[in-house]
């Protein structure tokens, strides 16, 4: 067996032709997603939990995570949760010797069925409705004060979003929160925790040091990070660790580099990648040691300091004193 497998061979592996080599296959197809019964956990076979969306080489398991903790992610998390046993190296090798094994030597694989194509292929799956000030929506709003962010999102340009899915014989209208990138499409997320974007993705960027750049994950990390330091550095948030290879030339760029992903297999690996890449880069992830990110530590500590999230009182966490390097 190998001892190392090169994560980046495996993102584009379709996830769909996986699991009908491990003998899972979809209920039904519905728009762009390809819905299972869960393989991860027991379930009563009722209704199909388990989402793939091929083409974004993503899946989510919307009844909930299994004793991983993992619900949600590419064909590596997927892995992951599917063969708890194994080592993060031995997952990569597994899904490596999965996806390359002869299928005439797989007697219950079953060809993934072949779908027309989209009526108007090339165009992106969320259709904008429109926009909003944040402070509108009451279940929007809790939601970030919860996540003790509220004040943040809104100095920083965060809106409600309301769209619809293109093309779809349901005409439900969802809302999330939601911030442009580089591009000017709406990353968001709802409180579900579902992520997307409307139009194609992209990285963000917010001007200041031209000597300093702190790099992000995703808005929430960042607006955390916000709600504790005052320091202006440019800021990049990658609306996805998945698109750090768009973002890594202008964070070469920069002498001082300052790292706040995910304390998880993928933050930590693709921190490793960065800190590789950029040797002048610092990884902050100790300032939230045993917690996930950044958001976690915050609520944690407004959990602790008995804060009335409804009453608004959520600036009594001292700031941080920008650390040394």
């Amino acid at each position: 067996m190998q001892s190392f497998v090169d994560v980046s061979t495996l993102k584009d592996i379709s996830i769909v032709d996986f699991l009908a080599r491990l003998g899972h296959h979809p209920i039904r197809k519905t728009g762009k997603e390809h819905f299972y019964h869960s393989m991860l956990r027991e379930t009563k076979k009722n209704t199909p939990s388990f989402a793939v969306w091929d083409a974004g080489c993503v899946w989510k398991d919307w009844g909930g995570a299994n004793a991983t903790g993992i619900f949600k992610g590419g064909i590596v998390q997927l892995g992951m949760a599917y063969w708890p046993e194994l080592s993060f190296v031995e997952v990569l090798n597994k899904i490596q010797e999965v996806c390359n094994m002869d299928i005439s030597l797989i007697p219950e694989y079953v060809p993934p069925k072949t779908y027309a194509p989209d009526p108007e292929p090339g165009l992106f799956e969320w259709e904008l409705v429109k926009t909003s000030e944040l402070g509108n929506n009451y279940v929007l709003g809790k939601y970030l004060r919860e996540r003790g962010i509220f004040e943040e999102a809104k100095s920083q340009g965060v809106k409600e979003v309301y769209y619809k899915r293109k093309n779809s014989e349901y005409p439900s209208i969802f809302y999330a929160i939601a911030w442009q990138n580089e591009l000017g499409s709406w990353e968001y997320a709802n409180p579900k925790g579902f992520k997307s974007c409307i139009g194609p993705k992209g990285v963000s960027i917010i001007p200041g040091d031209k000597d300093h750049v702190a790099v992000f994950e995703g808005f929430m990390d960042f607006l955390t990070w916000r709600k504790l330091h005052r320091e202006t550095p440019t800021v990049i948030v990658l609306n996805a660790v998945t698109l750090l290879g768009r973002a890594i030339d202008r964070i070469k760029e920069f002498p001082i580099v300052d790292v706040y992903f995910d304390n998880d297999d993928t933050g930590r690996n693709y921190t490793a990648g960065l800190l590789k890449m950029v040797p002048q880069a610092v990884d902050r992830a100790y300032l939230y040691n045993g917690f996930n990110d950044y958001n976690d530590l915050l609520k944690a500590e407004l959990a602790r300091q008995g804060n009335s999230i409804e009453a608004g009182q959520l600036g009594t966490i001292q700031e941080l004193p920008y650390p040394k390097r």
